[in-house]
């Protein structure tokens, strides 16, 4: 759908022999005791709207800027003279030739002749992703948290966000049955808690899936990652590949265009993945899945060959489990064993969250269905903490997203803690570590 861009477009529209020309009415034809007056005449004058117009010949000697606007078929018998019209349109300084294009945020937007002197930009109507108004909206209220304008994420619409920065499947019937886990809870547990702090040096860094859809493999690699690395205390700590799960797990999977987190853990199982050093990422500037290129060394059951021809050992999983959906149960669980793997509704003003505790705003609410979509994401919850720099205390949840270290705060988020905000608590995965001298490249049997 095209509409009219009529705020950034200028029809400029010039008047060369006087300032009064597009004004109608009997100025000098109706004056007396005569309408038009030779040479120059002073007092041949004319009221017209706070100030006065001439009907001299003299009035006409260079621009004719202060002639009344019927002087020229009143006094000279000729037509007025019209509007110079330049056939352009104009934004931020430029014009623009009929039929260019410009893009103004995530619209294509191309130069059209309306009226015979109106040209304007007429663009597409897709949401963008960022939306300068919905920013102000959020910092000009009482929401608890901030947003930002991204230039990573400007010039995309709404549903690319959702396309390629998001990507995990909600959950399906089956997998929501999966049995929980049984947790044996302390007395009590701390305020706040950062794994970042409890295990210096184990938890991995913020990582950026860039523009691919494939958060699914991120915080599933993430969270394995963490902990082989905290079970095995510290002598196996490295990255795990997302890359391999993209390429190579097919069944069922998407890869950029988005994952199940049960058969991305059915994969670690079964088959294990390599470090990112040995099997590095590149979907996120391709945004394709690439052709899986794991190859097996002849004789060397548990390795396989990296991409830069290196050897390298799979990394493998027990079975995932699933945490209760309980804020006490889900705290026991990090502080017990490390980080655990969430499952949340992403909606526009998530993209844009620059730092507080997030919320869901419900700005959006009342608009047409397209500024309503939303999609699902999966991170990491790596602490909690009470948040008590406003009038309220607020209990928030520690998140690890998977956009870079130039979003929200350092690449983490918080979000409300005990409320199943956007069903962050709907759906928790953690996995055992067995870092036995018999499986040390696993993280599991």
């Amino acid at each position: 759908m095209l509409v009219f861009w009529t705020l950034t477009s200028i029809v400029l529209v010039f008047s060369v022999n006087g300032q009064f020309w597009d004004l109608r009415g009997d100025f000098c034809r109706t004056r007396k005791p005569q309408t038009c007056c030779p040479g120059r005449d002073d007092e041949c004058t004319v009221p017209i709207l706070d100030t006065l117009c001439y009907c001299d010949i003299f009035c006409n000697r260079t621009s004719g800027a202060d002639c009344c606007p019927d002087f020229w078929p009143t006094c000279l018998g000729i037509n007025p003279p019209g509007p110079i019209v330049t056939q352009q349109c104009f934004k931020d300084g430029r014009s623009y030739n009929v039929g260019e294009s410009i893009k103004i945020n995530c619209n294509k937007c191309t130069c059209r002749q309306r009226s015979p002197t109106n040209y304007d930009f007429v663009c597409e109507q897709n949401v963008c992703l960022v939306r300068p108004e919905l920013i102000e909206s959020i910092n000009h209220g009482n929401y608890g948290w901030k947003a930002s304008n991204y230039s990573f994420l400007w010039g995309k619409t709404l549903e690319e966000g959702i396309q390629y920065r998001l990507g995990t499947f909600k959950p399906t019937v089956s997998t929501m049955a999966m049995n929980e886990v049984k947790i044996k809870m302390r007395k009590e547990l701390p305020e706040n808690f950062d794994a970042r702090q409890h295990w210096h040096n184990l938890i991995h860094p913020v990582r950026d899936q860039g523009d691919c859809g494939s958060s699914w493999a991120f915080s599933t690699t993430s969270l394995a990652s963490d902990r082989l690395a905290i079970q095995s205390r510290g002598s196996m700590n490295m990255a795990l590949s997302p890359q391999h799960l993209i390429s190579c797990e097919t069944r069922g999977q998407k890869g950029c265009d988005g994952g199940h987190l049960d058969r991305a853990w059915f994969y670690l199982k079964r088959h294990g993945v390599a470090s990112e050093e040995c099997y590095p990422y590149e979907s996120g500037t391709s945004k394709e899945n690439g052709r899986c290129a794991v190859r097996k060394p002849r004789g060397r059951h548990g390795h396989i060959l990296c991409t830069n021809g290196q050897e390298d050992m799979v990394h493998k999983s027990t079975p995932a489990y699933r945490i209760g959906p309980q804020e006490d149960l889900i705290r026991q669980e990090i502080f017990n064993y490390g980080p655990v793997q969430a499952t949340f509704k992403v909606y526009n003003d998530f993209f844009l969250y620059k730092g507080g505790v997030y919320r869901h705003t419900n700005l959006s609410d009342g608009k047409p269905e397209a500024y309503r979509l939303h999609g699902w994401h999966s991170v990491r919850i790596i602490g909690w903490g009470i948040d008590r720099t406003g009038r309220r205390p607020v209990k928030y949840w520690l998140c690890d997203n998977s956009w870079g270290r130039l979003w929200g705060e350092d690449g983490y988020f918080r979000i409300i803690r005990g409320e199943d905000e956007c069903d962050i608590e709907m759906f928790i995965i953690g996995v055992w570590a067995n870092t036995n001298s018999n499986n040390m490249n696993g993280i599991g049997h």
